[in-house]
């Protein structure tokens, strides 16, 4: 096997009940793989088993070798008990994982270590248990003000000593790595994009009527900050408007319901929203392919994979301008207004209405595939292993 023995450790990971959970991560573990030898390591919980029990899932696809570990979670009373029994068991089950490995007669090169909570303790400790160093990738929005999760003792000492210990830390945005070095996570940061598979999300037939305008929204639909509810009543004045438009919702999510509702009170639904649930894959292309420009108006983000989608479909953006998508979106593209702001919302999309014709479907796909295909990040990913193993 040539390239290096990597290592990849995710709390996040697509799952058999979760197959949503970090499929950002599965990208990059795939990009990474077309180069080197990647053993991703995930451990999930599974409701439906007892304390004590688990169960062991391996797939191999080439030079990416998964081996997922289903456990069983603590149920005991006392919820301070109970978080750290569960957290001694992820522990448990992490290096359980890494054993079975280890019986491969592997000789790992790198750890690399996708976001640092809950698993920077264990990172650690298997660092210094097979003598690797690490690499760590974030793409947590909580180190974010208005997400405002990174919080509480335990959670920034994990934090903090992951982040020193890595060798370097890619995140998905500049945005993000500043904000993580405002938090005090200082160390050698770099900026890897997310990935967007080229071969699956291209331009594809519009199938549109020419007359009619579609407006594509993909998300979790979590309110809080997709803003969902916030488009919905903008959209609500743009049909009004604008009677040849149409927007099409896809996702699910704890919010879907309450969305759906609000759609229905506000007389769109099947009258010009139309709401698919979760999609992914060529079913999801299939969905970018009848629409027009895709719409985002998120309070904040990093780095959305579906406006990657959207580029590599030729889709000109329309997004709020938040976090990282101002790095991604230019004039050439899309189009950006001011968050929590339905006038500029309104005016985007005015303006949008008005040039539609000057957006170059190819020029953007074109972009697309520069920056964020799976070979150009597997070659940004190459680029850091060797700087840190071939000194």
């Amino acid at each position: 096997m040539t390239g290096f023995n990597v290592l990849m450790l995710s709390a996040w990971y697509p799952t058999e009940k979760n197959p949503f959970l970090g499929i950002f991560v599965r990208r990059h573990a795939e990009s990474i793989a077309l180069m080197h030898n990647v053993f991703l390591l995930h451990v999930a919980l599974d409701e439906d088993m007892k304390e004590g029990e688990f169960r062991i899932q391996k797939k191999q696809n080439e030079k990416l070798t998964e081996l997922i570990i289903y456990y069983g979670k603590s149920k005991r009373k006392s919820n301070l008990i109970n978080a750290f029994r569960n957290y001694k068991l992820l522990q448990k089950h992490y290096q359980f994982g890494l054993n079975k490995l280890l019986t491969l007669d592997i000789k790992f090169d790198l750890i690399h270590l996708n976001i640092a909570w809950p698993l920077g303790l264990i990172t650690r400790s298997f660092s210094r248990q097979i003598n690797t160093p690490i690499v760590l990738s974030e793409h947590w929005t909580g180190y974010l003000p208005e997400d405002g999760r990174y919080r509480g003792v335990f959670l920034k000492y994990v934090t903090k000593a992951i982040v020193e210990k890595a060798r370097a830390i890619s995140t998905v945005s500049s945005h993000l790595s500043k904000q993580m070095t405002l938090l005090g996570l200082k160390g050698k940061y770099l900026k890897i994009s997310n990935v967007v598979d080229t071969d699956i999300f291209d331009i594809g037939k519009n199938e549109n009527e020419v007359e009619k305008i579609v407006f594509l929204h993909v998300s979790s639909l979590d309110d809080a900050q997709k803003n969902v509810s916030g488009l919905l009543k903008a959209f609500q004045k743009i049909k009004k408007k604008h009677t040849n438009t149409e927007l099409i919702i896809v996702g699910a999510g704890a919010n879907e319901q309450a969305i759906k509702r609000l759609s229905n009170e506000l007389g769109l639904t099947t009258r010009g929203v139309t709401f698919l649930g979760q999609k992914s894959g060529l079913e999801l292309a299939e969905i970018y392919h009848k629409a027009d420009v895709f719409i985002l108006n998120s309070l904040y983000e990093n780095q959305p994979v579906v406006i990657l989608e959207a580029l590599s479909c030729g889709l000109p953006v329309i997004s709020s301008n938040v976090g990282g998508i101002n790095e991604v979106i230019n004039t050439e593209n899309g189009i950006l207004f001011k968050p929590n702001d339905e006038n500029e919302l309104l005016k985007a999309v005015e303006f949008f209405i008005e040039n539609y014709s000057k957006y170059n479907k190819q020029s953007i796909r074109d972009f697309a595939i520069k920056y964020f295909s799976k070979n150009v990040i597997s070659e940004e990913f190459n680029q850091l292993y060797n700087s840190i193993l071939n000194k």
